[in-house]
């Protein structure tokens, strides 16, 4: 994942250590408006972002991790760690990768370098935006199919056909999941 969403664990750490360090600001409003994120601890839902600047520092930097977890859809740190883990470990595959097999390699796609032009040429003329290392492709409904996934899963249309900065990350773990079986099943 490049761009503005974060794209490893190192700038998650670095979201909640800002947010701590917010919380514990001299500055009301910063404290405050950084407080008001923590209440989406349970632990803490039911004070007011003044009563959790009051008790500041009480408030750990795991605190600030589970906020971030819990603002990028997880249900915690442990699970946000974990999934980005194995984004990260199906991203650097050396040699083969899951979106990229032997099978599929007589498609010709469209390659790009950055993955903001490869967004515009999907944006414009359609497609599934896939990666390969470092590298960008749009490949069509066909190579899906190579792959031994469904073109037409509704998941897709959910990840807004972005498999590198998908609009529902429920959704690409679903499709994900789906690709590791049938990689799974090959390797037999």
């Amino acid at each position: 994942m490049t761009g503005s969403r974060p794209s490893n664990l190192e700038e998650y750490k670095i979201k909640a250590s800002i947010l701590l360090k917010l919380l514990k600001s001299n500055d009301p409003e910063k404290a405050l408006g950084a407080a008001t994120r923590f209440r989406r601890l349970p632990h803490l839902a039911a004070l007011s972002p003044r009563d959790i600047v009051e008790r500041k520092e009480s408030v750990q930097r795991k605190h600030a991790l589970g906020v971030i977890a819990l603002e990028h859809n997880r249900a915690s740190w442990a699970e946000l760690k974990d999934y980005m883990e194995k984004r990260e470990a199906l991203k650097n595959r050396r040699g083969y990768t899951a979106l990229y097999p032997r099978r599929c390699a007589g498609f010709l796609n469209e390659w790009y370098a950055s993955y903001e032009v490869a967004r515009g040429h999907l944006e414009q003329t359609g497609g599934y935006l896939l990666s390969y290392g470092s590298q960008f492709f749009i490949c069509t409904a066909g190579y899906i199919k190579a792959l031994g996934l469904d073109p037409e899963d509704p998941d897709w249309k959910l990840i807004r056909w972005d498999w590198v900065k998908p609009a529902d990350t429920e959704a690409w773990e679903r499709l994900n999941r789906k690709l590791q079986s049938v990689e799974a099943e090959t390797a037999v």
